[in-house]
């Protein structure tokens, strides 16, 4: 006690969130190692059996402690913790991290539903008890655990979504809610782009003289794809009406001067004639108005140049973004849409690469309320798929009537939603870190390592078979005597798999002795 006050610091770092629990116990970890190693000549000076002394210390702070008569030296210490996987957060047992990430969820499996001894050391012949006695009569209680571990991993989902308070659930209702979102924010961009073109007219700035010279060279590239692209004829047509272009005798097409707000009408003709969500006829609309900006660059004054920029942020927000522009967009010549309200979530949140779901994500949290509720209620409806893929590729339930947990497709569902960062630009560190938790603790929980279980219980048969023959089978007693015997050997055998049993729901590691 001495030495500790000595050594450790008056205060602990507090620790705050659920997630934050693993971090602090690991920053404390190396001041308790150094504690041990300075405490432990004093122990065994005045303690009667320093051995057990220094285990007990060594257990506390996650180590194994060395031989008692190494413990007066300080490197033979050190060279026990390199042993260990050195110091800092390698020093925290894989038992403890996975105890500690069990009960650091949002709602801890702690408890009735806190992991076994093997779940938590993945100890080969503890699994293998385990998994066994859970398939007997005495093992109720293993079976009792794992319903109800289940049942607190589903209400980490159902926690997360209700922390996020969703205003719907139907895939229908939030992909109406987008799009709404999207078309207000539509609309109230192109209004303050007309505001700002009407000022830039009112003062006159958009009278001055520009020469067309970009477009007709950028007309003249795109021919070959003229028969592939509609636009292209339309542009041309269009030009030509304006006065932009001019065809010359033998057909080409010669650059003409036109006024700015000439130029401004032809590249509205463009946007309106693109069919944004085509990426071929998307590529040759940039570049047709990529040649009347080169035609207008410098040229008017400040309001008009601030006009300018307001439809550059407008088309890279809603035209250059293939999933915005297809989530606002409708059929070529219908009314029926590029992306059914009931597919959003599904382009949205789980098809889409991560830069297009940010694209979305930005433009959402920018149009007001109704944005950022809708990208919630889509954010929601990715957990509640999680654990849909978790649950729905199992057939029925339990004995308990809870249903059942897929690891193998949690882990899929996960890892596939965190490829590229996704899963992290969706949730967040803390949150996607909390997910990847749940898809390790159901590898814990629902299995084992290859060859500690017997699935098709001939194994266990077959033993039980052999422990009747060998303690009956050669002794002659009579068959009621026989038989008392087994019930009094399956009393005791039974008697001592509760206590195993039960010291495994307590997280204690036991053999077979």
């Amino acid at each position: 006690g001495q030495t500790l006050t000595e050594i450790v610091p008056p205060t602990l770092p507090v620790i705050g969130a659920p997630g934050a629990v693993l971090s602090g116990v690991r920053q404390a970890a190396p001041v308790a190692r150094q504690a041990a190693i300075v405490a432990a000549p004093v122990a065994q000076a005045v303690v009667a059996a320093p051995g057990r002394a220094v285990q007990a210390v060594g257990r506390a702070v996650g180590l194994v402690a060395p031989e008692p008569h190494v413990l007066d030296a300080a490197s033979a210490t050190a060279a026990a913790l390199n042993r260990r996987g050195g110091v800092g957060a390698e020093g925290v047992t894989p038992d403890i991290e996975r105890r500690m990430r069990a009960e650091g969820l949002p709602i801890p499996m702690e408890g009735p539903a806190a992991l076994t001894a093997g779940q938590a050391s993945r100890n080969f012949s503890q699994l293998q008890f385990e998994k066994e006695s859970a398939k007997l009569p005495v093992g109720a209680p293993l079976r009792e655990r794992a319903s109800n571990q289940t049942a607190v991993m589903i209400a980490n989902f159902d926690a997360l979504v209700d922390r996020m308070e969703p205003a719907t659930v139907d895939p229908r209702d939030i992909g109406r809610a987008v799009n709404q979102a999207l078309v207000n924010r539509v609309e109230v961009q192109r209004r303050q782009i007309r505001d700002a073109y009407d000022r830039a007219r009112q003062e006159g700035e958009m009278q001055a003289p520009v020469t067309m010279a970009p477009l007709a060279q950028r007309m003249d590239e795109l021919v070959s794809l003229e028969g592939l692209v509609p636009t292209i004829g339309a542009v041309k047509r269009e030009a030509v009406r304006l006065g932009a272009l001019s065809p010359d005798e033998g057909g080409q097409l010669v650059p003409q001067q036109i006024s700015i707000d000439r130029a401004e009408t032809l590249r509205q003709f463009v946007n309106q004639n693109t069919d944004w969500t085509d990426r071929r006829e998307a590529l040759v609309g940039r570049q047709i108005n990529a040649s009347i900006d080169a035609a207008t660059e410098s040229v008017g004054g400040d309001l008009y140049r601030s006009a300018r920029k307001l439809r550059e942020r407008f088309a890279n927000e809603f035209e250059n973004t293939g999933l915005t522009a297809r989530l606002i967009g409708t059929k070529r010549g219908t009314n029926e849409r590029q992306i059914a309200f009931e597919d959003v979530f599904d382009k949205v949140i789980i098809s889409s690469p991560v830069d297009e779901v940010n694209k979305v994500r930005s433009t959402l949290l920018q149009a007001g309320p109704e944005g950022r509720q809708a990208w919630t209620d889509l954010k929601a409806a990715g957990i509640r798929y999680i654990r849909d893929r978790a649950t729905t590729g199992t057939t029925g339930a339990d004995e308990f009537g809870r249903p059942l947990l897929s690891p193998a497709a949690l882990t899929k569902t996960v890892r596939s939603l965190d490829q590229e960062g996704k899963l992290q630009s969706l949730y967040g560190k803390r949150q996607a870190q909390t997910l990847r938790d749940l898809a390790d603790l159901s590898v814990d929980i629902y299995t084992a390592p290859p060859g500690s279980v017997n699935f098709s219980n001939t194994a266990s048969a077959l033993q039980l078979a052999l422990d009747g023959i060998a303690t009956y089978g050669m002794t002659g007693v009579p068959a009621p005597a026989v038989t008392a015997l087994r019930e009094a050997s399956k009393f005791v055998k039974n008697r001592k798999t509760r206590a195993r049993i039960e010291a495994a729901l307590r997280g204690q590691v036991t053999s077979n002795d």
